[in-house]
This record gives structure tokens, sequence and C-alpha cells, in this order.
């Protein structure tokens, strides 16, 4: 298929429902998901978590929210730099609409993260592999531990990504059940990842779990759309991808330069000596460019004489990597339309080998700094406690928990509740809809017992991942009655 049709394709205007909005061109829908992506508050709880540093007070340190404008406005550069390269090829309203669903995809790619990152994922994951089968077994009342493990695939590789998915097309519960019902473009371009949770490796992007059981049938509507055969990436999301890396690799740095946890000279040597370590060729001019760059910042001078500062190295190294990936992308554009590439930015050439390097230094010299580690290690405890307390709601039979919903004193068995009804009154009522609307779709299921259990277990999982590092920690606090 020619390229043009390619990509008349792949920037789509469909939606998960048919909008209200008539007569809207392309380049208006791609600006409504951006809208709807920035209004939602889900986005908003990302100014209060955190990006390397929870519950920071230094408001020149990044936060999610931060750091996702900074990789919506890469994104928005790499789009730029593309469509320069594609011109006369695409017509005017596909470039504007093409960066526009980028930026997009950029602006919401952690939505779904935890309190307190990947720690927080961590948390959930270890507290339902060492909960998780003895809570679905007392729900269902089946001892058989092997049927019972699918249904909890969802939670032992609880991550971001699927939750973020999650987040916008389910629990940003506007008017109906399709959340911030955003076009297949967007949603498209947000999967980093391409299996289910539960199902096995198999290829290139599936390292993780791009999404849960409970969208899945999401997924299989937008590779319909795509006319995708087999789970295959989407060629928008290996911008997003690069736009993220390059963000995160140089901004944590920064903040930790900012924090005063490291100190620039030196981090930029050992960085330097990572990179000039590699085997790549001295005559590659891009590794020529990087390498005068980290000499330029670490004698705070050009060659000629003229002052270099870290800001000065940092849009130098993002205008070097965005014109790589520009070119890269132009050159691959058929692998990335058949989704066998592997990434726009590879470590074996100089630019991923910056990356690399940069992400080498803060692996051994910040992201293990005392500071980091303790706060971590309190937003694991915090995250395992709230699941600790919730964990009555995950243990009650399906009738049980449908009565402590309605705020019920006791079950159809003459069983007291009171805990759990208290607990329920915290949950947003987005959720809890999300929740019914799920228990109306499997109703005539043979397994709808363990499907209910999955998605009750999601509704908690949904309010934990949801909080925000601070919120996740005065919760923990309050419920354990250490504060009121």
């Amino acid at each position: 298929m020619p390229v043009e049709k390619q990509y008349s394709k792949i920037l789509s205007t469909t939606r998960l429902r048919e909008s209200e909005v008539s007569g809207r061109t392309i380049v208006t829908e791609s600006e409504s998901d951006r809208g709807r992506v920035l209004f939602s508050p889900a986005f908003r709880r990302l100014q209060q978590k955190a990006q390397v540093f929870s519950m920071e007070p230094n408001a020149a340190v990044r936060s999610r929210l931060t750091h996702s404008l900074e990789v919506s406005q890469l994104g928005r550069f790499i789009g730029d730099e593309i469509c320069a390269r594609l011109k006369g090829r695409l017509e005017p309203d596909q470039m504007v609409s093409y960066v526009n669903f980028i930026e997009t995809a950029c602006l919401f790619h952690d939505i779904g993260n935890p309190p307190f990152g990947h720690f927080g994922e961590a948390a959930i994951q270890k507290w339902f592999r060492d909960n998780g089968n003895d809570c679905i077994q007392k729900a269902t009342s089946h001892p058989n531990v092997e049927e019972v493990e699918h249904y909890l695939a969802d939670f032992y590789e609880f991550d971001g990504n699927p939750q973020g998915f999650r987040v916008v097309t389910r629990l940003q519960w506007n008017s109906d059940e399709y959340g911030l019902n955003l076009t297949k473009t967007t949603l498209a371009s947000f999967l980093k990842y391409i299996r289910c949770a539960g199902e096995k490796e198999n290829g290139l992007f599936t390292s993780k779990a791009g999404y849960f059981s409970t969208e899945s049938s999401i997924v299989e509507s937008i590779r319909e759309e795509f006319g995708f055969t087999a789970p295959q990436r989407f060629p928008l999301a290996y911008v997003m991808e690069a736009a993220d890396d390059i963000a995160y690799c140089i901004s944590d740095l920064e903040d930790s330069v900012e924090k005063r946890l490291v100190e620039k000279s030196s981090a930029i040597k050992e960085i330097e000596k990572y990179f000039t370590s590699n085997n790549l060729p001295e005559t590659d001019p891009i590794k020529q460019k990087i390498t005068e760059a980290l000499e330029a910042v670490k004698n705070g001078q050009r060659a000629d004489g003229k002052r270099f500062t870290y800001t000065d190295f940092r849009t130098t190294l993002n205008r070097t990597l965005v014109t790589y990936v520009a070119n890269k992308y132009v050159e691959l554009e058929a692998e990335i339309f058949s989704g066998t590439l592997d990434s726009l930015l590879p470590r074996s050439e100089s630019p991923g080998a910056i990356l690399e390097a940069l992400k080498q230094y803060c692996r051994n010299h910040v992201y293990c700094h005392a500071t980091v580690q303790l706060t971590e290690l309190a937003g694991y405890t915090a995250i395992r406690g709230l699941l600790d307390l919730y964990k009555p709601l995950l243990t009650m039979s399906r009738a049980s928990f449908a009565k402590a919903l309605e705020n019920h004193k006791r079950d159809a068995l003459g069983t007291s509740i009171v805990i759990e009804s208290k607990l329920l009154s915290l949950y947003p009522k987005n959720y809890i809809k999300v929740y019914k609307h799920h228990l109306s779709s499997i109703a005539d299921r043979d397994d709808s017992d363990y499907l209910e259990w999955n998605a009750r277990a999601h509704l908690i999982v949904d309010f934990v991942s949801g909080m925000t590092d601070d919120f996740a920690m005065t919760t923990y606090q309050s419920l354990s009655g250490m504060r009121l």
C-alpha cells in the first residue's frame, strides 16, 4: 500500500463511541483528544506524582505532570521534523493531525502510574502474588488454584501502561462507559506494549503487558480499525516512546543536580566515560557532536571559548537526538508500519548509546541514593498497607459485596457488615460505575463469579493506583489510626 494511503488509514477520527459533534475535520478531532486529556482529573493528579523524587518541595524538580509536558513537547518536535521530511507526500491536515496525535499520546503516557512510580507497581504486584490466590478462593469458595490463576494475571502484571489505557478508556467516566472516548488513533499511539496481561511473551513489545483483560475488547476493536491481523505496534507509538526516552534520561540527571544529590562536573565525566567506552567508530559525526557537547559542558565553554551551560548541553542533545529520530523514522518507514522495527533509538548507535550512558549513571548514583530509597520504601509500605486494609473487600462473597455497596448492615445470611461499607464510601463514584457496568457484561458467563472478583479487584487497584503520593501516604496513616 502506498505510504500516502497508509497515513490516511492510521490517521482516523473513529472513536469508541461516535462523537455527538458532527462536521469536524481530522485536525479538530485530534485537537479534541488533546483537550479531553488536558482537562481530565487523572491528568491533573500527575502534578502530585513523582517522576523520581516523591513529595518533593522544590518546585523546580519535575513531577509526572511536568515530565509529561516535556515529553509532549519533544513528541511534537519529532513529529514536526518528520512531517517536514514527508512534505509533499501528506496533505496539510494530515501533517497537523499527525503531530497532534503524537503530542496527545505523549501527554498521557504516564497517566496510569501509581503513587511512588515503579515501587508502587512492584508493591501492587507483590501484594497480589502473596494474597490474591487466598482472596479469590475465599470469595468464590473455589479450592482449585490452577483455575483461578487466570483471573489474577492483571494484578500479577500490574503496570502503569495497561492502567493508563484503562484510565482513559474506562475510569474517566464522563457520561458513559467509554471514558474520555478518544480516537482509536490516539489510543493506538499510546500502546507501547502489545500483549494482554496473562498472555505469554511472543516477540517485540511483549516484555510487559500493554493492557488488561478488562480492556481486551477495546484493543481488538482498535486492531480491526487499522486492519491489523495480528498484534503489532502502531507507527505513532514509536515516536511517543522515543520522546519519553529522550526526556527522562536527561531530566533525571538534571533534577539530581538541582537537588544536589550529585555534582555536575563529576557526573558529566562519568557519563562521558560510559559513552566513549562504546565501540562506535570515532568518525561517526553524531558521536563527535555528542562528545564535543560533553567536553563543552564539562569545561563550561565551547572550543571557541563561548560559555556552555548544562542548559546548552540539554538543548544540544535534544536537538541532535530529535533530528536523528526523524531521519530514522523516514529511513525505516516500512519497518515502522509493519511493526517490525525494534526501536528508533537503538543502543548500537550513538544517540541510543548516550541515553544508555545517562541511564547507567542514574542507576549507579541517583535511583539508589538513600533519600530516594527511603521515600520509595515508605511508599511501598503505604501501598501494601492500604491493600491490607482493603483486603476484607476481596475476601467477601459476591452477594455480600453487593450488599456492602448498597450500604446494608447485614448480608443475606445475616452476617454483620461493618467495615466494608465504610471503606467503599471512600471510593470515587465513577470507579464504582465502571465496576457495575462490567457486571452487566458478564451476567451470562459461566465464570461470572471469578470475573466479578476480577472487576472488584480492579476497583480496589483503580482507587489505590489513582492516588497521588501524598494522598496515598496520608490515607494509609489515617486508616491505620496513625493520624486523624
